[in-house]
């Protein structure tokens, strides 16, 4: 994986994790409340673990908010891995810069493997073959946690209005644009589940968060996550 695959060096330094913290001040926003309730459901997934590696960290947002001090955070960008050591960085929880296309140069092993909103941003090959590398570095009964938008259904025109407004062009971002049906098909390991989830009851974070999470959660139980925006795959050894 390079960077000419994708413009991730575009992004601006910390841009999710100030976006999440402004919008936890002010207790409302679209993109807050989208990657508020990813990280919520990708915690609610963790088996009970001793150790965690999250893979593609970005600005160190999902370790620094969510998780206890036993994570480890990897990212290809040496600016947002200053970043997440300079915001988020302590002796437990620790930040390195890597090439994702080399092998893991560490002899840990670990119980939770994370790939949040990443797998979009590469290509299949790519995909399977980074799977392939966490499934050799978990541990036994240990679980990798993926996450990536759903293109089907209403994804493209939220994906259009958040590229329009914000200063993140998605278009170019996501190479790889998956569905459910894609990843069952593509990724071909064993103890793999692909569920839907947030709906369109989350845009009513417009408004008030707490509103946008009332309206997402009614709409979850009588559509039973028809509707889901986004795919939470887990694969369990």
């Amino acid at each position: 994986m390079t960077n000419s695959e994708f413009e991730y060096e575009s992004i601006p330094v910390g841009y999710y994790d100030k976006m999440f913290t402004e919008g936890l001040k002010v207790n409302r926003g679209l993109q807050f409340s989208w990657h508020y309730l990813k990280f919520k459901t990708v915690k609610r997934s963790f088996p009970e673990y001793k150790s965690h590696l999250d893979i593609a960290c970005g600005p160190g947002t999902f370790i620094g908010n969510f998780l206890d001090d036993r994570s480890i955070g990897l990212d290809i960008s040496d600016n947002q891995i200053s970043y997440a050591k300079n915001t988020y960085g302590s002796l437990s929880n620790q930040f390195y810069l890597k090439d994702m296309n080399k092998e893991f140069d560490d002899e840990k092993n670990y119980d939770v493997i994370t790939l949040l909103e990443f797998i979009e941003h590469i290509s299949t090959e790519e995909v399977n073959s980074l799977i392939l590398k966490c499934m050799n570095k978990l541990n036994e009964n240990g679980k990798i946690i993926i996450t990536t938008p759903n293109y089907r259904g209403l994804w493209l025109l939220l994906e259009k209005i958040v590229s329009l407004v914000g200063p993140v062009d998605y278009k170019l971002q996501h190479i790889n644009r998956y569905t459910k049906k894609r990843i069952e098909k593509e990724l071909n390991f064993e103890n793999l589940t692909v569920k839907k989830y947030i709906n369109f009851g989350i845009f009513f974070s417009f408004i008030n968060t707490n509103l946008g999470m009332k309206a997402h959660e009614i709409v979850s139980k009588i559509f039973n996550n028809f509707f889901g925006y986004s795919l939470l795959i887990t694969i369990e050894k």
